[in-house]
């Protein structure tokens, strides 16, 4: 049997409650009677009904008011309220108990039949509500069911996956052989764990580690204390990762470089943070980078100076405290030289190296170990009269041989287990850069000695010549006067090969006196005699000596020069300089015209000439300013030192010579000089390369 059904009765009359009762008694309602609104109100604070049946002429609190309470309530809101009224129908009391929250009206007297009718109907929609309540209720109960027994799944199959993590991460773990996991108090950095690799990457025992959780923080080097505590400090719990490079100390107290990634990661208990560490060794690496960077610093340093003492110095401050903790380096024909990483050792090094190449250094023909204690005390003196840091000394000794010669020898000293198989690794290599710094040493000191000694004897030979061939020249000149005079008996092919000879000679003279510029040139010896000199004047007169050549062969000279062009110049090196440049045009500059111009300019004044040959390559302009360079047609003679002459005489000068050329346009030399020059400038020994004109090239 189903639960009786409680419905509320509000009458101020105890006759009216009783005529409800009797009309509506039945076992499946439980009548619950009120005698006023407020009472009524008290009922439904606590309990719950079906239905209620509310007289509206009430004194006090009306059925009205009492209907807006009910409906103001969220729990009783929805009860359906019925008024029961003598009064006649009135359309404004209806609206108004409609607005007030009632369903329904009852007039009195009360038809039995109807108002059972009507409250079965309440009834029936109430335990309709509850069934869909108990529904919903079964519905939601089952729902949470489901809810739980997926979310169960969930976390069994979130568990198995744990697990088969924790499984394959102790399995990485227990595999790393370049790395080590760590987990460390984020606020004391003390370990908790870490893995076996610890062991034989740093040296100390497992059980160490987490038996004395300090020790990570010694292991680490002061220096990088603060910086890895200010990267664990910067972590937020499940946040982005930080990585830093740091150094750890081995058992051995060698130092170790790793590169460590930390998070901050939930522990075992809900309140508690781990710090979670993985340090991969980077020792290799760092090495590998710190060498490259020596290496090429090496190669810098030893590339910087052509003096075979300076490189010597150089090799062995750079194997001092890199490669060795001190070293000594000597070059055959070169006193030695040493080095040591601590200056106040530096003079008994130099003496204890003095003793052992006088004895085993020399003799090693292949790099060599020698293991300490070496005989680096002077002879018959105690050892213990060395200072104590050289006692125990080894060496590593390389022979520096280049092309099977050797050079010299460098020599490597330290504490002895020093130089391991990559230690002579580098110093080897190191060795081989040194080797070829002073072979090219070396090489530059033949060479500079061979061109020493070829400027010498030009300068010697050119001297020498001068001597005979000014006397035959005046002897050639004597015999040519004497033979035009009137009445000599000399006929005429005589009076011709007397001016072949006399031109031969002038040709021999200009060919001695260039080698003797050049000489004068090699040796910074190039003078100047500088005095008000006008450019015009000597284009002019230079120009006019190539007349009657040019116009033999029917070519054009096109002289253009601005008056008033006066400098300090030395007159008769300008000549020369116009002399050569022209001279090179008609050599090179084919069958068209040629022009000479002199004007001013921004840096004083300026003189080119041009011809419409067939023009030089790019490929040769490099090295046309070069001494002895022929041009690209060999072939027509020279010694190829006119335009390096007329080159050194602008830079004397305090100017500059510019080549402007291509295939097939011609070519143009523009020469730029200031109009006032104090000091003559000495030349470059070694020419550079010829200065672009502005504009197409």
């Amino acid at each position: 049997m189903s639960e009786a059904i409680q419905i509320l009765l509000v009458d101020d009359r105890p006759s009216n409650l009783l005529a409800l009762e009797a009309a509506l008694a039945s076992p499946e309602y439980e009548l619950v009677k009120a005698e006023s609104g407020a009472e009524a109100l008290r009922f439904l604070l606590k309990h719950d009904c079906a239905l209620i049946l509310m007289d509206v002429q009430m004194p006090g609190m009306d059925g009205y008011e009492t209907a807006r309470l009910v409906r103001q309530n969220e729990r009783t809101r929805n009860i359906p309220i019925v008024f029961v009224t003598a009064f006649a129908e009135d359309e404004a009391r209806v609206l108004a108990g409609y607005e007030s929250g009632g369903v329904d009206y009852l007039r009195k007297p009360l038809q039995p039949e109807v108002l059972r009718s009507k409250v079965a109907a309440f009834v029936a929609l109430h335990r309709a509500r509850l069934e869909i309540q108990r529904q919903a209720e079964l519905l939601r109960a089952h729902e949470r069911r489901e809810h739980a027994h997926t979310l169960a799944q969930l976390e069994v199959r979130a568990l198995r996956r744990q697990q088969v993590a924790q499984r394959r991460y102790q399995t990485l773990v227990e595999g790393l052989s370049h790395a080590i996991a760590w987990t460390l108090d984020p606020l004391t950095l003390g370990c908790t764990f870490v893995s076996p690799s610890a062991g034989p990457l740093l040296g100390f025992p497992l059980e160490r580690w987490t038996a004395e959780p300090a020790s990570w923080l010694e292991r680490l080097p002061p220096a990088d204390r603060p910086r890895f505590a200010a990267a664990a400090a910067a972590l937020s719990p499940g946040g982005a990762p930080a990585t830093l490079e740091h150094r750890l100390f081995r058992a051995d107290r060698s130092t170790a470089f790793f590169e460590t990634t930390l998070r901050l990661l939930p522990g075992d208990e809900p309140s508690r943070v781990e710090l979670h560490a993985l340090s991969v060794d980077v020792t290799a690496s760092v090495h590998a980078r710190s060498e490259a960077a020596f290496l090429a610093r090496a190669s810098d340093e030893l590339s910087r100076s052509l003096e075979v003492h300076e490189l010597a110095q150089a090799g062995a401050a750079m194997a001092a405290g890199s490669l060795a903790e001190w070293a000594c380096v000597e070059v055959e024909g070169f006193a030695a030289v040493v080095a040591h990483a601590s200056p106040e050792l530096q003079a008994p090094a130099e003496r204890a190296a003095e003793r052992l190449g006088r004895s085993e250094r020399r003799g090693v023909a292949a790099p060599a170990l020698l293991e300490g204690p070496l005989p680096l005390a002077p002879a018959g003196a105690d050892a213990a009269e060395l200072p104590e840091a050289l006692r125990a000394a080894s060496a590593f000794v390389l022979p520096l041989v280049a092309r099977g010669q050797r050079l010299g020898t460098l020599s490597l000293f330290a504490a002895a287990g020093r130089f391991g198989a990559h230690d002579r690794g580098l110093a080897e290599e190191f060795a081989r850069r040194l080797t070829q710094g002073i072979e090219n040493a070396l090489l530059h000191a033949k060479t500079a000695a061979a061109v020493r000694a070829r400027e010498e004897f030009l300068s010697i030979a050119s001297h020498e010549l001068r001597t005979p061939l000014s006397a035959l020249h005046l002897q050639v000149e004597l015999l040519r006067k004497q033979s035009a005079r009137p009445g000599a008996a000399v006929d005429p092919e005589t009076q011709r090969r007397l001016g072949v000879v006399a031109r031969q000679v002038d040709r021999l003279t200009a060919l001695v006196n260039t080698l003797l510029d050049l000489a004068r040139i090699r040796s910074e010896r190039l003078s100047l005699e500088l005095a008000p000199c006008d450019l015009a004047e000597v284009v002019r007169e230079t120009a006019a000596r190539f007349e009657a050549e040019l116009g033999a062969s029917r070519r054009a000279l096109a002289v253009e020069v601005a008056d008033g062009l006066v400098g300090r110049w030395d007159r008769t090196r300008l000549e020369q300089l116009v002399t050569n440049l022209v001279a090179n045009a008609v050599k090179h500059g084919g069958s068209g015209a040629i022009t000479v111009r002199a004007e001013r300019s921004v840096a004083g004044a300026a003189l080119t000439v041009a011809d419409t040959g067939p023009g030089i390559p790019a490929a040769e302009q490099a090295r046309l300013f070069a001494p002895f360079a022929q041009g690209h047609h060999p072939g027509r003679g020279g010694l190829g030192l006119g335009l390096y002459i007329a080159r050194s005489i602008a830079e004397a000068h305090g100017g500059h010579i510019a080549l402007e050329s291509g295939a097939g346009r011609g070519t143009t030399f523009r020469v730029e000089l200031p109009l006032t020059f104090a000091v003559a400038a000495p030349p470059e020994l070694r020419p550079p390369a010829p200065r672009a004109l502005a504009g197409p090239a």
